[in-house]
């Protein structure tokens, strides 16, 4: 449930930063926090689980979430990207998932431990990487 409500609040964000706040900053302000959230995310999920393709996912999209920031500095807030440009963002939709699927097939212990433990976190623990379990050395 915290996934589905961390994605509601993401969304509502969204619209708020891309369309209500005058642009190019609120684009800057929102892609520019998941650039950083993102970063650490990809930190912690190595040296806590040491799963590559997660945390190369996450590596994605802070790159993608870093370029988006980028455009919007240059003139270009999203969605009103240069058809160039949505390839970067249509990539990284893509990449990061494919990369999370791969993972879950091999690392399927892991996986499944992060699972488990996922099934008692709320929204902060998701926001504040705590949802992201010590699964290096065999720990749960």
């Amino acid at each position: 449930m915290a996934p589905a409500l961390y994605g509601l609040i993401i969304g509502g964000a969204f619209f708020v930063f891309t369309r209500l706040v005058p642009q190019p900053l609120g684009s800057i302000v929102y892609w520019g926090f998941f650039s950083v959230q993102l970063s650490l995310g990809a930190a912690t999920c190595w040296r806590r689980t040491g799963l590559p393709f997660a945390s190369a996912a996450l590596v994605t999209g802070a790159v993608m979430s870093m370029c988006l920031v980028v455009l919007a500095a240059m003139g270009h807030p999203f969605p009103d990207l240069a058809p160039e440009s949505w390839v970067l963002f249509g990539g990284g939709a893509v990449i990061g998932p494919l990369f999370l699927l791969i993972e879950s097939r091999v690392n399927r212990t892991k996986w499944r431990q992060w699972a488990r433990h996922m099934e008692h976190k709320n929204v902060w623990d998701i926001a504040t990487g705590r949802h992201t379990p010590q699964l290096r050395n065999g720990g749960a």
